[in-house]
């Protein structure tokens, strides 16, 4: 995993990067210090992560920031910044956190943690359906549905029918991703795609509704708020 972090403060940078270091292995992780925007503009590598100041001498981060997301608009930034009333205007350019400083270090583990998750996430289970095998992405899985043997994927992009047991095809996207929950015995959703919760139901946010049993609303309830609290959203 390579890191960059982007800080006018010689100090703090250094800290920042020990940090890191305490907790991630040297041989699993990189970290690239600069002490400008326009240094970090300049660098040729190829970063998973982008740790950036907001107030610099030079170019400011939400500058660099805009410049980063001409040429990439996935890799995830996070802000550093003492002034939390900029995360607004961090929006804009498809901030991934803001981290206030000094940066707290279970913060900052659990910010790269779910970076982590997330580039997990991205990775494709091969299903085979209809004679063809098709690359299903584990965190656009809105919900399964079994019938017998098969197990319908509703995805964001379409669904799916393939010959497999509920309980299986559950065991196989959360190796990925995690977040794939049964709320019926022939049913499992997406914490990741839930809206919110009605009468023993879940509304996604593609608008479908999934029933959700007796004997498994309050335990999915508890996993969903944690679920919510631990990815902020």
């Amino acid at each position: 995993m390579k890191i960059a972090i982007c800080d006018d403060e010689n100090i703090f940078l250094s800290d920042l990067e020990q940090k890191i270091y305490k907790h991630i292995s040297r041989l699993d992780c990189e970290v690239f210090p600069f002490l400008s925007a326009e240094e970090l503009l300049a660098s040729s590598e190829s970063f998973d992560l982008i740790f950036l100041d907001i107030e610099m001498g030079g170019m400011d981060g939400m500058s660099a920031a805009r410049q980063i997301r001409e040429k990439d608009y996935e890799i995830p930034i996070v802000f550093l910044t003492s002034h939390t009333e900029m995360a607004i205007e961090g929006y804009e350019v498809n901030a991934f956190r803001f981290l206030k400083k000094p940066v707290d270090d279970t913060k900052l583990m659990q910010t790269i943690q779910d970076i982590q998750l997330l580039k997990a996430s991205h990775k494709g289970v091969l299903i085979k359906s209809a004679g063809e095998e098709i690359l299903v992405i584990p965190s656009e899985v809105l919900f399964l549905e079994s019938d017998n043997n098969n197990v319908r994927i509703i995805t964001s992009s379409g669904s799916f029918t393939t010959r497999m047991k509920l309980g299986e095809a559950v065991d196989i996207f959360n190796k990925i991703n995690d977040t794939i929950r049964k709320v019926h015995r022939c049913s499992a959703v997406n914490l990741d795609h839930v809206a919110r919760l009605r009468d023993r139901e879940a509304v996604l946010d593609d608008g479908s509704v999934i029933g959700i049993s007796r004997s498994c609303f309050n335990g999915f309830k508890n996993e969903l708020y944690e679920h919510i609290k631990k990815t902020a959203r």
